[in-house]
């Protein structure tokens, strides 16, 4: 019994470190960028259009935002379409409110957004909880999506197994969580963030809490989902690869793509493959 409750401690904290782990690998410090503020449900969220051709936005992960999670994206697909690359609330150059972090209410920030800028139905591309939001958004807002892909996306809290889920919800601290964040990531934050790195500490425990969403997305509303899915993931991806297919299975028009030796960052760690593998999906003609 001992040695048992030793081994699911170490998975614990293995999950617990992936899960601070889960945002995007370093890159150089970006200035405030070619975006605006846009004034959507009562928050200011920054966004950068540029561009031409068929709308592809870009939801950014955890503890990321736009510039940091796809700059590959955004130097590849602005060449041929109209790129939005969208930081959420308390995210990248988007200030916070008082409120929790939501993946709903995000789904519904990006809703509003799009229909701000009448760009008509729109591809979507989510990483991590990018892919969570852009799951929330095929589901509720039909009408303004055409193709979703998503990488790392979860649709339960519990998906590293429930031990993991209540070690991170119950029995680790907000500020424990937040000194296992990589200096990197509050590097990052610092540079951008309108709210100052005095806030660093709220923005965290937000995302803990975000990140213990029990329910993400039901596989009822899975499979209400019309638009075609690519649900894309490493084959050593911080989201198990069980988990990943029965996202992928709950699908009524899924498709499915591992990439080998990729990790959760795949936009990242395979830019060339990523891209030329969003683009030929999002090409192709016919709903599946």
């Amino acid at each position: 019994m001992m040695a048992k409750r030793c081994c699911l401690a170490k998975v614990a904290r293995a999950a617990l470190l992936l899960l601070t782990c889960c945002v995007a690998a370093p890159a150089p410090v970006w200035a405030f960028g070619s975006g605006r503020l846009y004034d959507v449900h009562g928050v200011k969220l920054y966004a950068e259009v540029l561009g031409s051709g068929p709308p592809i936005v870009f939801l950014h992960g955890g503890f990321s935002f736009f510039d940091r999670s796809f700059a590959d994206q955004k130097a590849y697909f602005s060449a041929f379409r109209t790129v939005v690359g969208i930081d959420q609330r308390g995210h990248g150059h988007s200030p916070d409110d008082a409120r929790p972090f939501s993946y709903l209410e995000m789904a519904e920030d990006t809703a509003g957004l799009l229909q701000q800028l009448h760009l008509g139905p729109a591809d979507i591309v989510g990483h991590s909880d990018g892919g969570n939001v852009a799951l929330l958004l095929a589901r509720y807002h039909p009408e303004l999506v055409r193709r979703v892909v998503v990488s790392g996306a979860n649709f339960r809290g519990d998906f590293a197994g429930l031990f993991a889920y209540a070690r991170l919800r119950w029995w680790t601290s907000a500020q424990r969580f937040a000194a296992g964040i990589p200096v990197s990531v509050r590097h990052d934050y610092d540079a951008v963030s309108p709210d100052g790195d005095s806030h660093w500490d709220i923005a965290a425990a937000k995302t803990k809490d975000l990140w213990t969403t029990w329910t993400v997305i039901s596989p009822e509303d899975l499979r209400a989902i019309s638009a075609p899915v690519l649900v894309v993931a490493g084959d050593h991806d911080v989201i198990p690869l069980e988990h990943t297919i029965a996202l992928y299975r709950s699908l009524t028009a899924g498709r499915l793509c591992i990439l080998p030796n990729t990790g959760h960052d795949t936009m990242i760690q395979r830019p060339s493959l990523f891209n030329e593998l969003t683009r030929a999906f999002l090409d192709e003609e016919g709903p599946q």
